[in-house]
């Protein structure tokens, strides 16, 4: 396998050219890993995953339900979250911004 290397901040680049707030980066066959960014207001939209994963916070404030339990988000906050488990980002008053990656 070959290596590659990625800027986090080039890809930030491409979520604003494109205004997208999801952006899939990296992936092999066992890993998949990206961006989601949610602006103040919007509405986390995805459905529980067949896979476990994880986010890492690199921006933003509000918080994450995860099952009946909500947690504060924090830069640097390492989050992970069972497969099939219902989650959603929340309450936010500034652009948050996660690496997420998902396991097979």
């Amino acid at each position: 396998m070959n290596e590659k290397l990625i800027y986090l901040r080039g890809l930030i680049s491409k979520m604003n050219l494109d205004g997208s707030g999801f952006l899939n980066f990296f992936e092999l066959e066992h890993l998949q890993v990206g961006m989601l960014r949610l602006k103040p207001g919007e509405k986390d939209t995805q459905d529980p995953h067949s896979s476990d994963e994880v986010y890492l916070v690199l921006e933003g404030d509000g918080f994450i339900e995860i099952g009946k339990k909500a947690y504060s988000l924090k830069k640097d906050l390492f989050i992970f979250v069972p497969a099939e488990v219902k989650h959603r980002f929340y309450g936010n008053t500034k652009e948050i911004l996660v690496v997420y990656f998902f396991s097979d």
